[in-house]
């Protein structure tokens, strides 16, 4: 099966064949072929829309114009119509946003806001008039990403407040400097991580991976969850979005070894925290709905990101990446696309429990449905940051 040959609606090249095998690939990794557009190294555009542009464009080395069959809207929702004659740089990689109403006056904390993901889910944010606390375990890193985005936005509400995640006391220090601020929580991402560490222990002795990824997170959430429930209201929800991978289709939950003490694997434990950040957020959505909460409570798999977490990854992959990652591998804005829309987008209004993929509801691993699993997983949470259990939390 091979895509057939067009002409591209925006520049007029003519499309080259490409395999089904490679359609398939991009597909995996950078989404462009979801819907069947139309892809030339200006930009992807559907000629009978008169050059609309339709999502992110490919960067212009070594590829040729392609085309997917058939075409069709991206899902992601509207975005800006350019007029045909308008000239795009040829070499450059955009990306134009969906058009998502203004968030004035609504708050958001963002986990990991200084760099990758982080920082790009921050920026679009406060491009829409939210103010955004960026919460990180590097105040020069912080202050940094808060000035530039300020630069950037020029009327972005920012600022930079101490969290490191892999500290129980740290996060309650950081809850207890935002609630003295007074004010509202409308938005919460939990966004930071680490990935493939070598083998090492948190300041409270649990390993990096779950006690940074997962529990830290767990921990963020629920002492945040009251001011968030404050803050929603029946039209509009507060929304809790978690960042979790596709990685979390291969996690196995080791509920009698949750640190990886038998047997310590860097990809397992990273995949076992994955996959406990979709349990977790199942688990959450059961009770804030049982409890009639106005919060909503996502997953979100921002697919593979040319980030900084691959720096602990074996040397050949970092090669590998290098050579690859303008094709295969999404960038920092490419993969924070999700993240905003499960934010923002009206389309998520009063939808919780849901795994995103590239702006779309998918089906994660099969056992992160398991409830009795989400429970015991929660419960067992609890007791290890020291709160009580969902019972009395939540109500």
């Amino acid at each position: 099966m091979v895509a057939q040959w067009a002409v591209c609606g925006w520049c007029g090249c003519s499309a080259g064949s490409l395999s089904a095998d490679m359609i398939s690939s991009l597909q995996v990794h950078r989404g462009l072929y979801q819907n069947g557009f139309a892809a030339c190294s200006s930009g992807l555009a559907d000629p009978s829309l008169e050059g609309e542009i339709l999502g992110p464009l490919l960067p212009a080395q070594s590829l040729m114009c392609a085309i997917a069959k058939g075409l069709g809207k991206q899902r992601s929702g509207k975005v800006p119509v350019l007029p045909r004659e308008t000239s795009l740089p040829s070499q450059e990689c955009r990306w134009y946003d969906p058009v998502f109403p203004t968030q004035n006056g609504k708050v958001a904390i963002v986990t990991g806001g200084a760099k990758g993901i982080g920082y790009q889910t921050v920026k679009h944010l406060a491009r829409l008039g939210m103010h955004v606390v960026i919460a990180g375990n590097s105040e020069s890193e912080g202050q940094k990403a808060v000035r530039k985005i300020k630069e950037e936005t020029l009327t972005g509400k920012v600022e930079f407040l101490y969290c490191d995640l892999a500290s129980m006391k740290s996060i309650r220090q950081f809850v207890q400097r935002f609630r003295a601020k007074n004010c509202p929580l409308h938005v919460l991402v939990n966004n930071a991580g680490v990935m493939l560490v070598p083998e090492r222990k948190t300041e409270d002795g649990f390993e990096e991976h779950f006690g940074l990824n997962y529990l830290g997170h767990f921990l963020l959430t629920n002492l945040l969850l009251d001011m968030l429930k404050q803050s929603g209201t029946h039209s509009h929800n507060a929304r809790i979005i978690t960042v979790s991978s596709a990685t979390h289709y291969v996690g196995k939950l080791h509920l009698n070894d949750l640190q990886s003490r038998c047997s310590y694997s860097p990809h397992g434990a990273y995949a076992q925290s994955k996959l406990a950040l979709v349990l977790f957020t199942y688990r959450l959505q059961h009770l804030l709905t049982a409890n009639g909460s106005h919060v909503t409570a996502n997953v979100v798999d921002p697919g593979v990101v040319n980030t900084e977490l691959y720096k602990h990854v074996f040397w050949v992959v970092k090669v590998v990446k290098w050579m690859t990652a303008w094709l295969c591998f999404k960038t920092p804005e490419e993969g924070a696309s999700t993240t905003i829309y499960a934010a923002v987008s009206p389309e998520m209004e009063g939808a919780g429990g849901c795994y995103l993929y590239n702006e779309e509801r998918t089906k994660s691993a099969d056992i992160a449905y398991d409830e009795e699993l989400q429970r015991r997983l929660w419960t067992e949470s609890c007791k290890m940051v020291g709160i009580s259990d969902e019972t009395s939390r939540l109500h």
